[in-house]
């Protein structure tokens, strides 16, 4: 039976190019002929090759250099030496394994090993119960390691204009990434993975740098954590059998409001971030969800269909207390600018959800995007001149307000993300 075990590993890996370079060495046989094992190594480096975002470097050149460093290209298993290769002919991935036999059956293990470090990203097996479905396994094997390329990628620091496409800024973004949180400085291009519980989902960093509130399963409900960004010392906030999410700071950093269904129905709670005392904000039979802070601290936002007549979300903003909810228009996720001028929000239409803004009253409505497609939790730069957002479940965007341009801020999954300044 196949198994994958994706390493999420923390690298650092300076001037790689947004499609790294990956050198696959000859796979050891094991109680198997070395011609097979050889075969199979071609079947991988064949397979390679035609995975997006990975650029494969010719066996030649891998031959050229182990002959001049007198190491054994065939059959090599440490990954080391692998590693050792793989920097001699400038390769960022190095793919090695091994094809071993049992009683007619022959089992295929696949590693994918960071040249940097030595350390394996990737471990991947499958076994052909006889030789002639060996070409079948090495597919589905190449197939996992080609799902697998855009966590890989997500992994290797990279340099800003390439994994940022010619977007760059200040202040950081953290999102949601194959279960994780993760963190990446908008100034360096360099990124980090925050969680490894596998059951976190939305997060905010405080308006310090300093702090991140999340949602996580990881004691099995949906609750809301903090994290010490700089030692990584991890608190839990709300405790209850009811799910509790999407966090948003106050301005003074002191409270965090999020939607929860605790009372039977969603609706929006603060809770004080030292005490944990908890406040319940709306009271309505309608789903309440989805909080946004203003940066002067009166008001929240937040999507409501407590007057929807189409099930759809509607922008909803209340006193910080509660009091006062005002109906601004059709619309979801809204997220105020840093001057308190404008809100950027999603609004649905034929060809999907595209972006707009309003004034915090619900005037003056500019229709940002027109590209439809999934657009979802929009949030401001830190100067207000680019909106963050993901789109279409797959990955985060920016958009440029002066200029109209769109950037692909990352290539592997990345959703949910929240702008927020660097700590200091």
């Amino acid at each position: 039976m196949r198994t994958l075990i994706i390493l999420l590993a923390l690298l650092v890996v300076a001037g790689l190019t947004l499609e790294p370079t990956i050198a696959v060495v000859d796979f050891e046989a094991v109680n198997c002929d070395a011609g097979l094992a050889r075969g199979v190594s071609e079947l991988v480096r064949a397979g390679v090759v035609g995975i997006e975002g990975l650029r494969v470097i010719e066996r030649a050149q891998l031959a050229r250099i182990a002959e001049e460093q007198a190491l054994a290209l065939s059959g090599m298993v440490d990954e080391a030496t692998a590693a050792e290769v793989g920097g001699l002919v400038g390769a960022d991935l190095v793919a090695l394994g091994s094809v071993t036999e049992i009683d007619g059956a022959f089992t295929i293990q696949l590693r994918v090993v960071d040249v940097e470090t030595g350390e394996v990203l990737l471990a991947i097996s499958d076994t052909a119960g006889y030789e002639g479905w060996i070409p079948g396994k090495v597919r589905g094997l190449v197939e996992s390691l080609a799902d697998a390329a855009g966590i890989l990628r997500s992994q290797l620091r990279t340099t800003p204009d390439e994994y940022l496409l010619g977007y760059s800024g200040s202040g950081v973004i953290v999102f949601h990434l194959a279960g994780d949180i993760h963190y990446l400085d908008l100034a360096t291009g360099v990124g980090r993975r925050l969680t490894a519980d596998g059951l976190s989902w939305q997060s905010a960093i405080s308006p310090d740098g300093r702090r991140l509130a999340f949602s996580s399963r990881r004691d099995g409900e949906l609750e809301i954590f903090v994290m010490d960004l700089d030692t990584g010392e991890t608190a839990k906030l709300t405790d209850n059998a009811a799910d509790d999410d999407a966090p948003s700071w106050s301005p003074d950093g002191r409270r965090i409001a999020f939607h929860s269904v605790r009372d039977g129905n969603w609706e929006i709670y603060a809770v004080d971030v030292d005490t944990g005392e908890t406040e319940r904000l709306t009271n309505d039979p309608a789903v309440d969800a989805y909080p946004a802070w203003s940066p002067d601290g009166r008001n929240i936002a937040f999507d409501s269909m407590r007057t929807s007549y189409t099930g759809g979300y509607e922008v909803y903003v209340m006193e910080a207390d509660g009091e006062g909810p005002t109906r601004l228009g059709a619309g979801s996720n809204p997220e105020w600018s840093p001057d308190g001028e404008k809100m950027v929000f999603v609004r649905q239409g034929d060809a999907g959800g595209d972006l707009f803004l309003m004034d915090p009253d619900g005037g003056n409505v500019e229709r940002l995007t027109y590209d439809g497609g999934a657009k979802r939790f929009p949030c401001f730069t830190g100067d207000g001149g680019t909106v963050i957002y993901d789109d279409t479940h797959t990955d985060i965007f920016a958009f440029d307000r002066a200029t109209g341009d769109m950037y692909r801020v990352t290539w592997n999954g990345c959703v949910v993300p929240t702008w927020g300044p660097a700590a200091e």
